[in-house]
């Protein structure tokens, strides 16, 4: 999905249908058609930026930090700017952002309303910013936590700047419901190994993201992505602790994607390493 964008420009996240990249280039020019939806954030004010979609006819003007551009699947996107760019671009395959959308609003089929030039939202611009600490620490436990960042972004896209924005949205209130609760605690417990994605966990529950996410946190005081981690350090510390397990293997078995993983999530979280951890015993 973001094959067009330069390399050198910046360091690229994909997964299930979800990208991110954050980058920073001089000034330049663009043009391509895009091959999912996308959505850009300026961290960088853009004085004279041109943009046209499916236009001969680019808009000109200031698009200060926090400007919020909208780009839908299949449009010709031209683009130029003539000073320092850092961003964040964000992209979303049409049948991941379908499926949000049957699963927020239990209709799939949507048009989405590109901004004008300029355009400032402050939640994209919030959300923008924690998915660039992601992609900068890669290091620690960042692929699920990025992704239910992008399905939020997802969300917060359709609610507002779809043909959906008018349909009623419903507050729901409360934590899960004990089975409910239970159920989701076995399934992260029975797959640990796995990419327990925001998406994959409210599905388990058979409730939207949004509503799962608010739900779930009410109920364990923790967000998805933290419960997760917590219940992979210590299933972690329990084989250090109790066998002789290679701690590659911890990692792995643990849901960690190496051994450096586990142990920079492991010291962010208890200022003690695996190799430490086995040691006192």
């Amino acid at each position: 999905m973001l094959d067009n964008i330069p390399e050198e420009w910046g360091p690229k996240f994909q997964y299930g249908g979800g990208a991110a990249t954050r980058t920073h280039t001089g000034p330049n020019t663009i043009q391509f058609t895009a091959p999912a939806h996308m959505m850009l954030v300026m961290f960088t004010p853009q004085p004279g930026r041109e943009i046209a979609l499916d236009s001969d006819c680019p808009m000109v003007g200031m698009a200060p930090v926090g400007s919020f551009e909208i780009i839908p699947a299949q449009s010709e996107l031209f683009a130029s700017w003539g000073t320092e760019k850092q961003n964040l671009l964000i992209a979303l395959g049409s049948d991941r952002l379908s499926s949000l959308a049957g699963m927020e609003f239990e209709d799939e089929t949507f048009e989405l309303q590109p901004t004008k030039l300029g355009h400032i939202d402050r939640k994209a611009y919030q959300l923008a910013r924690y998915m660039r600490h992601e992609i900068e620490n890669q290091d620690l436990a960042w692929l699920e936590n990025l992704d239910a960042l992008i399905t939020n972004f997802g969300i917060h896209l359709l609610r507002n700047y779809s043909s959906l924005r008018s349909r009623p949205i419903h507050r729901y209130r409360g934590g899960l419901a004990p089975l409910v609760w239970r159920r989701v605690r076995d399934f992260i417990q029975s797959h640990l190994q796995e990419n327990l994605t925001l998406e994959v966990l409210a599905s388990v529950t058979e409730l939207s993201p949004s509503h799962f996410a608010r739900a779930f946190k009410q109920t364990s005081g923790q967000s998805p992505h933290q419960y997760v981690i917590e219940c992979r350090l210590a299933h972690a510390a329990r084989l250090i602790v109790e066998t002789d397990t290679p701690l590659e293997s911890v990692a792995r078995t643990a849901g960690f994607s190496s051994n450096s993983h586990m142990t920079a999530s492991m010291k962010r979280a208890w200022s003690v390493t695996p190799t430490v951890l086995r040691n006192r015993e």
